[in-house]
């Protein structure tokens, strides 16, 4: 019995290849060896036993011979190992596919970066991927000035999984952010559009995120700041209606005098006042939650109050000034001067102090001077006969008026009527 020296399996003796594994068993030694002096093998040197032609591959009979069992077990062997890698291959292949269809080139990946694009205020770009369809001039805030500072924009998004409309072909993913500590939710749609890399899915957005602010300001004004950037809000809205009174509302305001527009905007925090006028001021409002209506009460400035009573004394010097029995628009200071057969002569007016503002109505755009006290002094006489006689007489009330701005520029207007109440 010859064992192999490979796996350690019992062969016949004269079996030159191992029955189990192939290897090539060892030759038997002889019972009393014969010492026989041998070829000492020179390296690189080969017997002509174990030199064959490569090109031959016929027996001498020219019959091809026929390969060894261990030849066959080893190209077996090769084909298993290569087929073996290639199907190794071709499943990681597939899974990193798989992976990165389902993750960098998914339908939430893209809304991913088009939220990313939101949170770091570049509303710019966010325009280039989805603009909103609304009119030129309603978007006067999807700008990145009104995101230029970090600390109005958002934070903290979360994507859902995408899933898709089988009656629009769309795909729709739920985000949720936080907006001045504000949690906040909202939906963006994408659709299929085109390849990249010719393996995976370009998306493209079809439904941008935006909210609506909704501002409420007297019907005389329309120009507003928001986040620094001044707009027109019956350019910039989209809608304009009539302000309800809010829950918590001033006993002092008339909200029936006033507008609510709606403005287009991405996400953010938003501040808002009367833009930077020297005639109005107001507080600043801001906006976290755009489902509240913002109110922007304003307050008349020092300048535009010295404007109306410029034009107030204005009049005054106009109604004292005539010696006229009486002026259309000087109910003040007219007097009473009647009496068919009573001739009047050397009429002068004189007003006590100096005439004040009792009110000034931005939300109408009205305005009324606190009661003017007039001196009339003359002379009279009932018969041209008669010699004149001094007399004197006082007189009272209030002018009332209006006053527009618009760009900065202020008419104040005060009626030549009966508007001028006399007491």
């Amino acid at each position: 019995m010859i064992f192999c020296t490979g796996c350690g399996e019992r062969n016949d003796d004269g079996t030159q290849y191992c029955i189990n594994c192939g290897s090539r068993l060892p030759l038997p030694q002889p019972q009393n060896p014969v010492a026989v002096p041998s070829a000492v093998p020179m390296p690189g040197v080969r017997s002509i036993v174990d030199v064959s032609d490569p090109a031959d591959d016929t027996t001498r009979d020219g019959k091809a011979s026929v390969p060894s069992m261990p030849d066959v077990q080893e190209a077996g062997r090769g084909r298993t190992i290569m087929l073996l890698t290639v199907a190794a291959v071709a499943v990681i292949f597939g899974a990193v596919l798989f992976t990165l269809a389902a993750t960098v080139f998914s339908a939430r990946h893209a809304v991913n970066e088009y939220m990313a694009v939101l949170a770091d205020g570049d509303f710019d770009q966010a325009n280039g991927m989805a603009m909103p369809d609304v009119k030129d001039d309603a978007r006067a805030l999807l700008v990145s000035q009104v995101a230029s500072n970090v600390n109005n924009r958002i934070t903290d998004v979360q994507v859902s999984a995408a899933r898709k409309d089988d009656s629009t072909g769309r795909y729709e993913a739920d985000v949720t952010y936080s907006a001045g500590g504000v949690r906040r939710t909202g939906r963006v749609a994408v659709v299929p559009d085109g390849r990249r890399l010719l393996l995976f899915r370009s998306w493209r957005v079809v439904s941008p995120l935006t909210v609506t602010l909704k501002i409420a300001v007297p019907k005389t004004m329309s120009n507003v700041s928001v986040n620094g950037v001044d707009i027109d809000l019956s350019k910039a809205s989209t809608a304009k209606d009539n302000a309800a009174t809010p829950s918590d509302a001033d006993p002092n305001v008339d909200y029936g005098e006033m507008a609510q527009y709606s403005v287009p905007a991405y996400p953010a925090v938003y501040h808002v006042d009367i833009a930077d006028s020297a005639y109005v001021t107001s507080d600043e409002a801001t906006i976290a939650d755009p489902s509240r209506t913002v109110y922007l009460i304003p307050k008349a400035s020092d300048k535009l109050k010295k404007a109306i009573l410029d034009k107030v004394r204005q009049r005054v010097d106009e109604c004292t000034s005539s010696n006229a029995l009486a002026v259309s628009g000087c109910g003040f200071s007219n007097g009473d001067f009647t009496g068919s057969s009573t001739a009047y002569t050397g009429i002068t007016r004189t007003v006590s102090g100096t005439p004040e503002l009792a009110d000034v109505d931005i939300m109408t755009g009205t305005f009324t001077t606190a009661t003017i006290r007039t001196t009339i002094t003359y002379q009279r006489r009932d018969y041209a006969d008669r010699p004149w006689e001094n007399g004197s007489s006082t007189d009272s009330g209030t002018l009332r008026g209006t006053f527009s701005l618009e760009n900065e520029n202020l008419t104040v207007t005060i009626p030549n009527d009966d508007s001028a109440d006399g007491e």
